[in-house]
């Protein structure tokens, strides 16, 4: 079976977890959520080509950006695209390393990816449009992990034209702060218990949190995440949810604060105050390594409609949204071997 052959954009702490896993899986199935997608297993995924406009890493290979031998490690990070105002932790290394539009769909030409991941921080709005616009011209298909929207219904129909997927948008952990409590609010739900209000608050630490603090930045995720979170119940109820603050000591880690409060029988007060804290890059990598495979799968067998199924199950803004237990049915129903 042919490799997956994928170019990230963005080295920072989820693609070097990425880099690793696909590594540590060749020997292993611990900690993978589903070992084989349409016949693909993690290993059968391969990274052509690594793109950043960091200074401090561009020009790099990626063995000395990660401390641990893998079969990429020789390979060079490229410049990429930059078309927004640069993030401050990337100005602090120097004058930014980027190349022209042209220059990079020509690099996508030679490197030759199937699948270009869009890794790179929140807020880089114009950069993610940008990259999603490359990707169709060099003709590979697109995944975006950022909150940009680039999944529009006319990109879906630009991508299919040419039998290719674009996949968004923002990245809905395995077990983040989103996908935990839509399914809080959907067993609730189940149970018959009437959701009254509703609030999630993030802290985090790592670069992508720091970019998220920019008050349009914020106030863009805030409104994806909650209208995520509101689909579980058939009906109204006061929410919120979104990054409230950026903690440099949290590093990678993500720590999210829940507060629900129902209505139960003779309407008796149920309340809910909890955290729960994660890993921001380990915890996005099997929803990630499972969305390649079963591109690739629908792909192989030019079934473009399951763009759909995908999107869903991967992402909090999708273009056709559906309840977090039914797109995981749908997700695996289709491509669970």
């Amino acid at each position: 079976m042919d490799k997956i052959k994928i170019a990230i954009l963005g080295m920072g702490n989820v693609a070097s977890t990425l880099v690793k896993g696909i590594e540590f899986y060749k020997n292993s199935i611990e900690g993978l959520w589903h070992p084989k997608i349409g016949g693909f297993s993690l290993y059968d995924i391969t990274i052509s080509a690594v793109y950043d406009i960091d200074p401090s890493k561009v020009g790099t290979k990626i063995g000395q950006i990660i401390d641990h031998r893998t079969d990429f490690s020789e390979l060079n990070i490229l410049p990429g695209i930059s078309e927004d105002v640069t993030p401050v932790r990337v100005a602090k290394n120097g004058q930014i390393k980027s190349v022209s539009y042209n220059e990079f769909v020509n690099s996508l030409k030679k490197t030759k990816p199937e699948f270009l991941v869009n890794l790179i921080s929140s807020g880089m709005e114009k950069s993610s449009e940008k990259y999603a616009k490359a990707a169709l011209e060099a003709g590979c298909s697109f995944f975006n992990a950022t909150s940009a929207k680039t999944a529009t219904g006319q990109a879906l129909k630009e991508f299919q034209s040419k039998e290719l997927m674009i996949l968004g948008d923002d990245l809905m952990s395995q077990f983040g702060g989103t996908a935990f409590h839509r399914g809080m609010i959907e067993f609730m739900t189940n149970r018959g218990i009437k959701v009254q209000k509703a609030y999630q608050l993030d802290v985090g630490g790592n670069q992508d949190t720091m970019n998220t603090m920019a008050e349009e930045t914020r106030e863009k995720k805030r409104q994806i995440k909650t209208e995520s979170i509101a689909i579980e119940a058939p009906y109204s109820f006061r929410s919120t949810a979104g990054t409230t603050e950026y903690a440099e000591q949290l590093g990678d880690s993500r720590v999210s604060y829940y507060w629900m409060e129902a209505k139960g029988f003779l309407n008796s007060t149920i309340e809910m105050d909890l955290s729960l804290k994660t890993n921001d890059s380990t915890n996005g990598c099997n929803v990630i390594v499972d969305s390649i495979r079963a591109a690739k799968n629908a792909l192989s067998k030019k079934d473009l409609t399951k763009a759909d199924v995908i999107s869903a199950y991967a992402f909090k803004n999708p273009p056709k949204k559906m309840h977090i237990r039914e797109c995981i049915k749908a997700f695996e129903d289709a491509f669970l071997n």
